[in-house]
C-alpha cells in the first residue's frame, strides 16, 4: 500500500497541513487566470487548493489515491474527480490551466519532463501550467515516497524546453525562499 493510499497515513498528512496558506500563489494565479476558466488540478489530496479555485474557477480535481479521492468527493461532492497518474495523462478534456501544489516532486528528472510534454496536449489554446515545486539540490525518499529537488534555474530549464514562462514566485512555505510558483504557456 503506497503511503497516500494508507488512512492513518493521509490523516498524519492532512494535519501536517493544517493552516496552510495559499493565499500567495492563488492571488499570483488570479493575474494571469480569468474567473470561469477551467482547471485541471493535479493531486487535489483532500480538497485544500479546491477551496479556493472552486469560487473563480470551473475546477476539475485529481489524485492517484484513491484514499484522497474519497475524501475530496466527501468534502467536495459538486467538483468532477478523476483518478489520474500524472505520468501517463490519458484523458481527452482540454483545459484553461492544469496546476498543482507541490505534486511534481514526486517524479523523476526524466518523468518529469515526459509529464510536461504531455500536459500541452491537455490545455486550450493559450492554456497555462501552474505548478508550484520544493527548490534545493538534492532528491531523496521519505516515507517511501521520492522528493526531487531543483536549483532555480534548473527548473525553469526543464520548464521551458515545451513552455514559455509568463511569471515565477519564489515563496516560503517552512524554510525561506524554499518553494517556486510557476506560471508558463505552452509554445506551440
Amino acid at each position: 500500500m503506497s503511503f497516500y493510499d494508507d488512512p492513518e497515513s493521509v490523516k498524519k498528512y492532512i494535519e501536517m497541513c493544517e493552516g496552510y496558506d495559499g493565499s500567495a500563489i492563488y492571488s499570483v494565479l488570479a493575474k494571469e487566470l480569468p474567473k470561469q476558466s477551467s482547471i485541471l488540478e493535479f493531486g487535489s489530496g483532500a480538497g485544500l487548493d479546491i477551496e479556493f479555485l472552486k469560487s473563480d474557477y470551473n475546477i476539475t480535481g485529481s489524485d492517484l489515491s484513491n484514499e484522497f479521492l474519497r475524501l475530496c468527493e466527501e468534502k467536495h461532492p459538486e467538483i468532477p474527480l478523476l483518478k489520474l497518474d500524472v505520468k501517463k495523462l490519458d484523458i481527452k478534456e482540454k483545459y484553461n490551466c492544469i496546476y498543482s501544489n507541490k505534486v511534481l516532486h514526486h517524479l523523476t528528472e526524466a518523468e518529469l519532463q515526459n509529464s510536461l510534454a504531455q500536459q500541452v496536449e491537455l490545455l486550450s489554446p493559450g492554456g497555462i501550467i501552474a505548478h508550484s515545486f520544493w527548490l534545493g539540490e538534492e532528491s531523496k525518499v521519505i516515507e517511501g515516497l521520492l522528493f526531487t529537488y531543483y536549483g532555480e534555474a534548473h527548473l525553469l530549464d526543464i520548464i521551458s524546453r515545451s513552455y514559455k514562462i509568463v511569471t515565477t514566485l519564489k515563496y516560503t512555505e517552512f524554510e525561506e525562499g524554499d518553494s517556486l510558483f510557476v506560471i508558463a504557456q505552452a509554445a506551440k
